[in-house]
């Protein structure tokens, strides 16, 4: 039998709710914030930030962790909808084995909502017989909604009134956190969503509101609530387990039941540690979501030393009493009298707060043994933290009613005395959220699935970021494999994408996929004749603007071929060269450029003479071998095609230096230098398709100073001509100059063998370089890695690709590139990892 509760929502308007006891209350969404992967000390700043709400607010306030369900019908029809018509079939396919991988695992995030208490209104009419008429107006008011016999009038005073205070309240609360005032659509969902726990999404009405008939009442206007707020409370419920609620509710025609529990922390240690035990945050270490109600009421600084003084006093006689029985005091007592004096003594130093607080938990399921099973690992997880939970008997539909906005404490059996510290430590508003929520699915972070979208980062209003990404990782952990996949989802949402491919990983593509074989070029540049010039920077060009940045690389790559320092007698000469031909010239070229260097050491002053010379005789030497040929065209070459959405480009036989190499390899960072410039006018290219270049070994080029120039200005003007670049490296630190890391939208980092890159690692994706940081990227699994999104959240993320072919055509380990094994399942696909 349940208890005869009458629904305890009488009207709402705004962010306002109004109570049928007469009691008002103003409701907020908190921005949610990461924790994880935080030093200590930010930690302990979010805390002090959650103890001083609690500290300064002085009023009754109901906190709410709701799960947000997100629907994978609608996110597979919105990923549909996005396709490109070329890779329509094989993206729908993509599409379903995602969404079938994700079945089951019951998609959500999420939402944290404060409510705050205001303090009661009058509306005073003037004289002292119109202020007696207002009472007993009022009393009669209060009579009918208690009674249940009428829904009383609201004046606009009074609500004009409860703005104000609801004005001081909110900018107490943003003083400590991002938040945003609730609409009558968010009241509308967390009321009607309660009833449809265990049974499916909460369906929403469109454009709804209560109603409310405006009236005038003695010369006074005033709102006069309807009935319908009651049609948010539907669904038949029965309590017959005791410990448990069950509803039914009709979907479409159909009966469908829900299992609901309602549980209280009925004790939490006085004295756990912070960071550690976060009592309401670790809650999300669960596979399914947990709700949870807090209430607290505040008792003032001086109200809570006299009732611990009074406690005191109960105690010391209780003691005294047992003396004079000859009975030894129990240890409760005794313990019971130190907390109570170290409470005392607290108080009077720091003179906070006490806080009457009720913690309720709920947990759904649509079975009766999922119910139960989902009950106990919950004691389970608190077990450990010397929590005790308890499922009470009879007053799970008190409970229900405690989670309803605008309501009151039900429940008077589990209240806790805590300081505000002890409440924020439950660190609410705390979240594992990573990813972008929507988009195609990328991984797994722990029990949450990840969803990332390529180009929110410029779109997003609330962003207005670059879609730019890095990849960081030792040989071997996987980030080559999470960098392929985010191209080909790129993809298939009709980007156009360039991929540098300096180890000839990329070029089976369109083989092992034949959906990519219509729309790509794979380009493989060779030393020889037929190439020469392909890749040299001033032919191509298409407009001033580009000719200008062609030219600054072309300078660029000269410099760096013949040792020239900036500022030095050869390197103005290179310079004025390259300007003459750029001039001069209808089809400039890096040939040109060399005679005009010849030209121009005719006219050099004789000291000079003898070192131009030689730098125009190595330069001639590099043009004419090996693969310098390809830098140096002579304005008859035709660029590129880049009209295809897929290009691939790759030279042969490339040579890139190691780390521990200086000269050895030089052609080959010149010719990255190159191909960076020619990435440049792909991303510049106009129209309003995004463009995504990706390039690989970029750690190399970061070496000199002249490829990272181009990669800072790749990174740099990527948003303002809708394109990405994805850098992929093996050295953390060569990312760690700031106009790079500033530009950087996600950060991708795997498995960094080394101390120092992984402390670079750390820096990179904005966490603490501390010993368990460190050594968690050092020791990171194979195709795992930590995200750095684009709300700059940190957490653990596992790469997951569940389509067979699609993996193996990503796979870079050595040999993996043939024809798909036969018999291997997508479940096993999806527990295995490539390599970099």
């Amino acid at each position: 039998m349940m208890p005869n509760i009458p629904f305890p929502i009488k009207y709402f308007e705004q962010n306002l709710i109004f109570g049928i006891d007469g009691t008002v209350s103003a409701y907020y969404e908190l921005q949610p914030f990461n924790y994880d992967f935080r030093s200590v000390d930010e930690q302990l700043d979010l805390l002090g930030n959650l103890e001083t709400l609690y500290w300064n607010i002085q009023a009754d306030t109901h906190a709410l962790v709701v799960p947000e369900f997100h629907s994978l019908e609608e996110h597979r029809a919105g990923l549909r909808s996005q396709l490109s018509p070329d890779l329509g079939k094989a993206g729908a396919g993509f599409i379903e084995a995602s969404m079938d991988h994700l079945s089951g695992k019951g998609v959500h995030s999420h939402r944290f909502y404060l409510g705050i208490k205001l303090k009661e209104n009058q509306v005073k009419n003037g004289s002292i017989f119109s202020d007696l008429a207002y009472v007993w107006k009022d009393f009669k008011r209060y009579l009918l909604a208690r009674s249940g016999t009428g829904i009383p009038e609201i004046f606009e005073e009074e609500i004009q009134t409860y703005r104000t205070q609801e004005e001081l309240f909110y900018s107490r609360i943003n003083s400590c956190f991002r938040v945003r005032r609730v609409t009558t659509e968010d009241f509308e969902w967390l009321i009607r969503r309660s009833f449809y726990r265990g049974i499916a999404r909460t369906p929403k009405r469109k454009n709804w509101k209560p109603e409310a008939t405006p009236v005038h009442i003695q010369g006074k206007k005033a709102l006069r609530p309807g009935r319908d707020v009651l049609t948010l409370a539907e669904g038949s419920f029965t309590a017959t387990a005791g410990r448990r609620l069950e509803v039914e509710q009709f979907i479409q025609g159909v009966s469908r039941k829900g299992y609901m529990a309602f549980l209280t922390i009925s004790h939490i240690p006085d004295k756990a540690p912070f960071p550690g035990t976060e009592w309401l945050y670790q809650l999300q270490k669960l596979s399914f979501p947990v709700e949870a109600s807090v209430r607290t009421e505040t008792i003032e600084y001086s109200k809570a030393l006299a009732q611990v003084q009074n406690k005191k006093k109960e105690l010391k006689a209780e003691d005294e009493h047992a003396s004079e029985s000859g009975e030894d005091t129990s240890f409760h007592i005794l313990n019971s009298r130190q907390e109570a004096l170290e409470l005392e003594n607290n108080l009077r130093t720091d003179k906070f707060p006490l806080l009457t607080t009720s913690i309720i938990l709920c947990v759904s399921a649509t079975t009766v043994e999922e119910l139960h099973m989902r009950i106990q690992l919950i004691k389970d997880l608190y077990s450990d933290m010397m929590v005790q939970i308890e499922v009470p008997y009879g007053d799970q539909w008190r409970a229900f009613n405690e989670f309803l906005p605008g309501s009151k404490r039900y429940i008077t059996d589990y209240i806790h005395h805590m300081d505000p510290t002890a409440v924020g430590a439950g660190m609410f508003g705390a979240t594992r959220q990573l990813g972008d929520g929507q988009g195609h699915f990328i991984g797994m972070s722990q029990n949450l699935p990840v969803f990332f979208q390529h180009d929110r980062g410029p779109k997003d209003p609330r962003l207005s970021t670059t879609a730019s990404a890095a990849f960081i990782g030792s040989l071997g952990a996987g980030k080559s494999l999470g960098a392929n996949l985010l191209a080909y989802q790129a993809l298939l949402n009709g980007s156009k994408v360039l991929i540098f491919d300096p180890k000839d990983e990329r070029g089976h593509w369109p083989d092992l996929l034949p959906e990519l074989k219509p729309i790509s070029r794979v380009v493989t540049l060779r030393a020889s004749v037929e190439d020469g010039g392909k890749l040299d920077p001033l032919s191509g060009a298409h407009n001033p603007a580009e000719l200008t940045a062609s030219a600054e690389t072309a300078k660029r790559i000269l410099q760096f071929l013949s040792r020239a320092s900036d500022g030095t007698y050869e390197a103005i000469s290179i310079g004025k060269a390259v300007d003459t031909v750029i001039q001069n010239n209808s089809k400039p070229s890096m040939t040109a450029v060399l005679e005009a260097l010849m030209e121009s050491n005719k006219l050099a002053p004789e000291k000079r003479q003898e070192s131009l010379g030689e730098m125009v005789d190595v330069l001639q030497y590099l043009a004419t071998s090996g693969q310098g040929q390809l830098l140096f065209g002579d304005g008859s070459q035709e660029a590129i095609d880049l009209s295809k959405p897929l290009t691939i480009l790759q030279i042969e036989d490339l040579q890139l230096p190691e780390e521990s190499q200086t000269d050895f390899g030089r052609m080959g960072i010149a010719l990255l230098m190159a191909i960076s410039d020619f990435s440049r006018r792909f991303s510049h290219q106009t129209g309003d398709g995004f463009k995504l270049v990706l390039f690989d070994e970029s750690w190399r080029l970061a070496k000199v100073r002249e490829g990272r120039a181009i990669l800072e200005e790749l990174v740099r003007t990527g948003r303002s001509k809708n394109a990405a670049i994805y850098l992929i490296s093996q050295n953390a630190k060569d990312l760690l100059g700031e106009e790079i890391r500033s530009n950087l939208g996600c950060r991708f980092v795997f498995r960094c063998r080394d101390q120092r890159e992984a402390e670079a690692a750390c820096d990179i994706l904005g966490i603490e370089a501390n010993d368990y940081n460190v050594e968690r990227i050092r020791n990171l699994p194979t195709g795992m890695c930590l995200l750095s999104d684009l709300e700059k959240r940190v957490n653990e993320l596992e790469i997951q690709i569940v389509e067979e072919r699609i993996f193996h055509a990503f796979d870079t380990r050595p040999g993996s590139n043939k024809k798909p094994q036969t018999g291997i399942t997508i479940e096993r696909i999806t527990r295995r990892t490539g390599t970099s």
